[in-house]
C-alpha cells in the first residue's frame, strides 16, 4: 500500500527522523508558553526573541552549504542534534532574557542545520537503492515526521492536564532527550558517510549555486509559500473571516496532518510514470484552484461554510502531497556532480524564505480583505508553475524524469 523504498542499513535513519519529530510536535506548541510561564519573560519580548534567533540563524543554510562536502551531510546532521538538545536543555535552567537568549539561538542554529543537511543524507540514503526510490524515500520520511509531529502535539496536549509548570518543563526536556537520542541513532546510521565517485571528483567549488538552481530556489519558495500559507492564516480565516467556530480550526488541520501522514507514498506511486515537473505542475493548478475556492468561502450560505472548508483542506492536502517528495527529490537530481549536499543546503532558503513570508503576507492582504491572501496565494501558485517550466529548461533533463 505504502511501496516504501528499501529501507536495509537505514532504519536507525527512519527512527532518528522520527524521534526527532515527535520531540519537536510535543515542544513546538508550548515554547512560547514555556518562555512567558516558566521564564516568566514578557510576550513581546518573548516573541521578539525567538524570531530575532530565528533571523540570525538564516545565515546558516549559507555556511553549511561551503562545507558539508567536506564534513559529510551525517555529521552535520548529528551535530544539528545536538545543539538542539543543548539549546533546549539550556532553557530548563535559563531564567533571565540573556541567557533565554543564547539558548534560543543555540536551538535555532541547531535546528537550520538540521534542515540544511538532512535532505542530502535522505539522498544519500536513496542511492543504495533502485534510482526510483528517491521519490519514495522522500515521501516516505515526510510520512515519518509528519506521523512524529501528529503523535507529540497529541502528547502536548496531553501534557497541559498536568498542574502548574510541569507539562512546560517536561515537553522541553522531552524534546532535548528527543534530539540527543536522534544523535545516537545518526551515528549508527551510514547514510551520508559514504564518498561517492562523483563527490571524490575534483569540482570547482561554488560559493554560490549556478544562476538556473537560484532559479529553482526562487521557484521552490512560491511553491512552498503556498504550502505554508494554510498554517499561517486557516485559523484568522475561520474565525473571523467566515465567523465560524474556532473549534473547527483543529479538526480541519488534522485533517491535513492525517493525509500528509499517510498519503505521501501513495501519492508518489500513483504519479510514477509522470514527470516530476509534470507533477509538481500539477500540484500548483491545485493550488491555484485551491486558493481561489476558498476565497470565495466568504460569499456562501452559512450551511456551506463547514463542508466547504473540508473540501479546501483536502484539495490542499492533495495539492501538498503531490509536490513535497517530488520537489526535493528533483532538488537533489538538479544539483550538479559532486555538489549535491552543497546544493541542497542552499535549497532549504526556499522553504526559510517561505515561512518568514507567509504570516506576513497573510497579514496585510486580511486586512484588506479576507478573501484577498487566498487569492494571492492562487496567483503565486500559478506564478510558480510558470517559473518551473522555464528553470527545468535550463535544469539537466534526467532530474525531471519520472
Amino acid at each position: 500500500m505504502f511501496d516504501l523504498p528499501e529501507l536495509r542499513r537505514h532504519v536507525p535513519l527512519a527512527v532518528a527522523l522520527g524521534v526527532d519529530s515527535v520531540g519537536t510536535g510535543i515542544s513546538g506548541p508550548l515554547l512560547l508558553l514555556f518562555l512567558t510561564r516558566v521564564a516568566d519573560i514578557p510576550l513581546a519580548q518573548a516573541g521578539l526573541t525567538l524570531s530575532a534567533t530565528f533571523a540570525v540563524a538564516l545565515v546558516v543554510p549559507a555556511l553549511v552549504g561551503q562545507v558539508v562536502a567536506r564534513l559529510g551531510g551525517r555529521n552535520i546532521l548529528i551535530a544539528a542534534q545536538v545543539l538542539q538538545a543543548v539549546g533546549l536543555a539550556g532553557l530548563l535552567v535559563a531564567r533571565d532574557l540573556p541567557a533565554v537568549a543564547v539558548c534560543t539561538l543555540v536551538a535555532a542554529v541547531g535546528q537550520r542545520a538540521f534542515w540544511s543537511s538532512v535532505f542530502s543524507v535522505i539522498a544519500d540514503a536513496s542511492d543504495s537503492g533502485p534510482a526510483e526510490d528517491k521519490d519514495r524515500w522522500f515521501a516516505f520520511t515526510n510520512m515519518v515526521q509528519n506521523t512524529g509531529y501528529a503523535l507529540g502535539a497529541l502528547a502536548a496536549g496531553a501534557l497541559l492536564l498536568l498542574p502548574g509548570d510541569l507539562p512546560y518543563l517536561l515537553a522541553i526536556g522531552t524534546n532535548a532527550a528527543c534530539f540527543a537520542v536522534s544523535a545516537l541513532l545518526l551515528l549508527v546510521d551510514r547514510s551520508g558517510h559514504r564518498v561517492h565517485a562523483a563527490d571524490a571528483a575534483p569540482v570547482r567549488a561554488h560559493r554560490l549555486p549556478t544562476l538556473p538552481y537560484l532559479g529553482l530556489i526562487g521557484v521552490g519558495a512560491l511553491f512552498a509559500f503556498c504550502s505554508t500559507v494554510l498554517g499561517s492564516g486557516l485559523g484568522i480565516y475561520v474565525v473571523d473571516g467566515l465567523s465560524a467556530p474556532a473549534a473547527l480550526v483543529g479538526p480541519l488541520l488534522a485533517i491535513n496532518t492525517i493525509l500528509s501522514a499517510l498519503g505521501q507514498a501513495p501519492a508518489v506511486r500513483l504519479t510514477r510514470r509522470r514527470s516530476r515537473v509534470a507533477v509538481m505542475v500539477t500540484a500548483g493548478i491545485i493550488w491555484s484552484v485551491w486558493g481561489m475556492c476558498t476565497a470565495m468561502l466568504g460569499l456562501a450560505t452559512a450551511w456551506l461554510i463547514v463542508p466547504g472548508l473540508v473540501l479546501s483542506v483536502l484539495v490542499y492536502s492533495v495539492a501538498e502531497l503531490l509536490h513535497g517528495p517530488r520537489s526535493i527529490a528533483y532538488a537533489a537530481d538538479a544539483a550538479p556532480p559532486g555538489q549535491r549536499s552543497t546544493y541542497l543546503s542552499w535549497f532549504q532558503y526556499s522553504f526559510a524564505l517561505a515561512n518568514i513570508a507567509a504570516p506576513g503576507v497573510f497579514a496585510a492582504t486580511f486586512s484588506v480583505d479576507p478573501a484577498l491572501p487566498w487569492a494571492v496565494t492562487s496567483v503565486v501558485a500559478l506564478v510558480a508553475c510558470v517559473g518551473l517550466v522555464l528553470v527545468a529548461r535550463a535544469l539537466p533533463p534526467e532530474a525531471a524524469r519520472p
